[in-house]
């Protein structure tokens, strides 16, 4: 008896703390879509992976940002991931499990590219005179197909998502020595500014499915130009 009545109450409480998170979520969007900045819909999906906004927001987000004139979303510190199946993407170009992802992205995000970069650059530490290097990389999610496959999407988003919260977590211990959500507001703010809007989209479905590589930006070539010499 007392055993099912144990069972019963984290129920009760496991469907209280999930209307609290589709509360919090509900909260988040409806400041998100007043917004005429196209990264606030990339934070949004970010933060919120599995949102039935998440749609809506991919297109507000390919709207917004298709009228910036200018826009150059390819980075030399960025991540391609595309979409193979609920499964399977592609992680520049690799093939990967969809549930390994958080734990890629972690690695990726902490120690960059063995042997090659750790793409990292050098910040002030949160409501701190400190300074250290963290992760320069993004994330070019790449789409091929229209109707968007919005649940794969998800389901891979999910997984980086909770990757960049490793990283989160990572730095505040690094940093603060105490777990990110034991942080005062300011420190978790400032960690959150840092890593919130990792997130890039690329909607190439008018090309019929063949995959392109991304020119590299003007820094990467004066890069090669000044190893050369």
């Amino acid at each position: 008896m007392r055993t099912s009545l144990n069972i019963f109450l984290i129920l009760i409480l496991a469907i209280q703390c999930k209307e609290v998170e589709n509360d919090q979520t509900e909260i988040r969007w409806l400041k998100t879509e007043k917004s005429r900045e196209y990264l606030d819909y990339s934070k949004f999906i970010q933060e919120n992976p599995k949102s039935k906004h998440f749609e809506k927001a991919l297109s507000e987000y390919f709207f917004l940002r298709d009228s910036v004139e200018g826009y150059f979303g390819c980075g030399k510190y960025n991540t391609s991931i595309s979409i193979v199946d609920n499964e399977k993407i592609l992680f520049d170009d690799e093939l990967k499990k969809i549930d390994s992802l958080r734990y890629i992205t972690f690695e990726y995000l902490k120690n960059g590219i063995p042997n090659v970069s750790t793409h990292k650059y050098d910040v002030q530490i949160p409501e701190s005179k400190m300074w250290d290097s963290i992760s320069k990389v993004h994330f070019d999610v790449v789409i091929y197909k229209k109707p968007f496959p919005i649940k794969s999407l998800k389901l891979a988003l999910e997984e980086v998502s909770i990757g960049i919260d490793y990283y989160k977590e990572y730095l505040s211990e690094k940093w603060f020595s105490l777990p990110y959500n034991k942080l005062s507001n300011g420190k978790r703010i400032g960690i959150d500014e840092l890593n919130d809007t990792r997130f890039s989209f690329f909607d190439f479905s008018h090309m019929n499915g063949k995959r392109i590589i991304p020119p590299p930006p003007p820094e990467f070539e004066n890069d090669e130009m000044q190893t050369e010499e």
